[in-house]
C-alpha cells in the first residue's frame, strides 16, 4: 500500500472514530507498531492528527460556516467576505467555481487552487491564480503531499472549501493543508 494512502486511510478513521489506536491501525493494515508511530508522527508533524498515549486524535479545524441554502446566497455571503489585496484559497466543486467567478474582478486578489475547475471560473485579468498541483484525484483536485508541500509556503487570508467527495482523503487532507494556512477558514 501507498504510504500517503495509508495515511489518508488513517486520518479519514480518526475523524469518523473521534481517535485511532496504534495496535488496531497495524492490524488493520498488516503493518508494524513502528510504521504506524512513523505514520501518526507525520500525520501529527502535518497537523492534522494529535498525538496521544497509544493512538492519536483529529484536530478540529476552527471554521466559520456560511449559510448553506439556498446555495447562491451562501456563494454571494462568502463571497462579500473577499477584500482587494487578500490571499484565498477556494477548494471545491460547483459552490467553489461559483465563488471563483463573483470574486473574478477584485482588484489584486490572489487565488489559490488545487481545482482547474475553479482557476478556470475566473475570469478577466485583475485576479492572480495560483493552481498548486499534486497527484488528480476522483474529485477533480490536484492534491497530496506536492501540493501539500506547496500550501507551506502560502499564507491565505480566507480558506474557502466545499466538502469533497467520501472516501477522495488525499483531496481531504489537501484541503485540511488549505485550512491550516489560513487566518480565517469558511466551509461552503
Amino acid at each position: 500500500m501507498i504510504i500517503e494512502v495509508r495515511r489518508a486511510e488513517i486520518l479519514a478513521a480518526a475523524r469518523q472514530r473521534g481517535g485511532v489506536g496504534l495496535r488496531e491501525l497495524s492490524r488493520r493494515f498488516h503493518v508494524s507498531i513502528a510504521t504506524i508511530r512513523r505514520d501518526l508522527s507525520a500525520l501529527a508533524e502535518r497537523g492534522l492528527l494529535r498525538r496521544v498515549h497509544g493512538g492519536a486524535v483529529p484536530l478540529t479545524p476552527v471554521v466559520a460556516a456560511v449559510p448553506r441554502e439556498p446555495a447562491g446566497d451562501s456563494v454571494a455571503a462568502a463571497a462579500a467576505l473577499v477584500e482587494p489585496g487578500m490571499a484565498i484559497g477556494v477548494s471545491g466543486r460547483r459552490r467553489a467555481a461559483d465563488l471563483a467567478a463573483q470574486v473574478g474582478e477584485v482588484p489584486g486578489l490572489t487565488l489559490v487552487t488545487p481545482m482547474l475547475a475553479v482557476a478556470r471560473a475566473v475570469r478577466g485579468d485583475r485576479v492572480t491564480v495560483v493552481l498548486i498541483g499534486g497527484v488528480r484525484t476522483p474529485s477533480g483536485s490536484h492534491a497530496g503531499p506536492l501540493a501539500e508541500q506547496a500550501l507551506l509556503g502560502l499564507h491565505l487570508d480566507i480558506a474557502f472549501v466545499e466538502p469533497g467527495s467520501p472516501g477522495d482523503m488525499l483531496a481531504a487532507a489537501t484541503d485540511e493543508a488549505m485550512l491550516r494556512r489560513a487566518a480565517r477558514r469558511v466551509f461552503l
